[in-house]
């Protein structure tokens, strides 16, 4: 679906409640390793609130939301809403979600005392493989406490991360199930957990992840991953590449149904839309994730082998 204007009908179906109107968030900041080289990445962790969560807390779904290049997960923290709204991951607590926020290596927090040199070609290729599986094993550690539903699964990423976000997506659905039953459709997964990507603002490449590339092996109707790509229409940078991305994606028939292109009139960039009235991409984006991955139907289940249970 192609969306130049967010109906007034959007408006009226998502009710956002104003800072002033809520308690102070529960979150915590922590410390994750990533994987293979055990690199510190720092993270927020909002876990899902029992009390918002419908069927409970085993039925959260959980985002992790990514920021854009030289930024740090603050601005997803502190900077990612209009003036007297809920930051982003605030307000998707609020409505049952788990929410994380991450400093990929080499920004923010994460960063190795003293080693403060610029971000590397081959550190694209780490931070899909470290940083992000290091999150999600983060992620299967509260799912096998009960406390989210790691099978419904969404990432968030702007600018530069939405390479690394689509090429950690496709990563996760190529991973092979455990052979620990004799029918296939009944082995534990080991991955193919991550069912929506929201892109803001997505760069086209980062070192040899290509945003196209991963989008298009994901498009696939069998996996049901849903797409959502958010760029300012007036953005000369951002808008080629987040169109060229969307109609990769929409190119099977029906696949239409799981997208959506959200195009604001506007020059702005990156996280600073959601900065913008709620109707140019906060709601939608939200919107966007109540439909597609909260609503969906993937009860909670062991995720270690059965030979190891």
């Amino acid at each position: 679906m192609h969306r130049f204007v967010v109906q007034l009908a959007v408006l009226a179906t998502v009710f956002i409640l104003p800072c002033s109107a809520i308690a102070q968030e529960d979150s915590q900041d922590l410390v994750v390793q990533a994987a293979g080289d055990r690199f510190p990445i720092h993270i927020t962790y909002f876990p899902a609130l029992e009390s918002a969560v419908s069927g409970g807390l085993s039925n959260a779904p959980v985002v992790v939301l990514l920021h854009g290049e030289k930024e740090s997960r603050l601005i997803w923290n502190k900077g990612s809403s209009p003036r007297g709204v809920n930051p982003f991951p605030v307000e998707l607590q609020k409505r049952g979600y788990a929410v994380i926020t991450v400093d990929l290596r080499k920004h923010g927090e994460s960063i190795v005392e003293g080693q403060k040199d610029d971000v590397r070609p081959d550190d694209y290729g780490k931070m899909i493989l470290g940083d992000m599986k290091g999150v999600k094993d983060f992620i299967q550690e509260e799912h096998q406490k009960r406390k989210l539903n790691m099978r419904k699964m969404g990432i968030v990423a702007s600018g530069f991360s939405a390479p690394i976000a689509a090429a950690f997506a496709e990563f996760d659905w190529r991973q092979v199930p455990y052979d620990d039953a004799p029918i296939p459709a009944q082995r534990t997964p080991r991955g193919q957990d991550v069912r929506v990507l929201i892109l803001v603002s997505p760069d086209a490449g980062a070192g040899r992840a290509r945003t196209s590339k991963s989008v298009g092996y994901l498009k696939s109707p069998k996996m049901g991953v849903s797409l959502q790509v958010v760029v300012g229409e007036e953005d000369k940078t951002s808008y080629r590449a987040a169109r060229s991305i969307y109609q990769n994606f929409t190119t099977i028939k029906d696949n239409d149904q799981r997208a959506e292109f959200v195009t604001p009139k506007v020059k702005d960039a990156g996280i600073a839309l959601l900065r913008l009235p709620v109707g140019a991409a906060y709601l939608p984006m939200l919107k966007f994730l109540d439909e597609q991955l909260k609503k969906r139907d993937d009860p909670w289940a062991d995720r270690r082998s059965r030979l190891e249970r």
